[in-house]
């Protein structure tokens, strides 16, 4: 029986995670710059969260592993960010580099 890839299964949650307080923070915007931002970062984020959920059984290996915890890292300077939406430049630069970890960690995954 194959099992899923314990850090794929983290990734999914933590993207998780980050669409609730994405949400959040689009309830509590104050500019319509800030709205249409974190509305195309939830999607961006949503899709992240289906391509983990498509590659959940495959092998764990050591570089999947590596990037997990690089995003988990990460994830510090996202919260901050997120906290600080209405700097929406900065906040569309730390969720890009976010999701250029995740991207790494997907493609990963994607060559097992």
């Amino acid at each position: 029986m194959t099992r899923r890839n314990p850090d794929l299964v983290a990734l999914q949650h933590d993207l998780s995670d980050v669409l609730d307080d994405l949400i959040d923070a689009q309830e509590r915007a104050q500019t319509a710059d800030a709205v249409r931002a974190i509305a195309r970062e939830i999607a961006e984020v949503n899709h992240r969260i289906t391509v983990a959920g498509q590659l959940l059984f495959k092998r764990q290996t050591e570089q999947i592993t590596e990037a997990v915890l690089a995003i988990q890292e990460e994830r510090a300077a996202l919260d901050e960010a997120i906290a600080d939406i209405e700097k929406v430049g900065a906040f569309i630069r730390t969720v890009s580099s976010f999701l250029g970890l995740v991207d790494q960690a997907l493609d990963l995954a994607k060559l097992v």
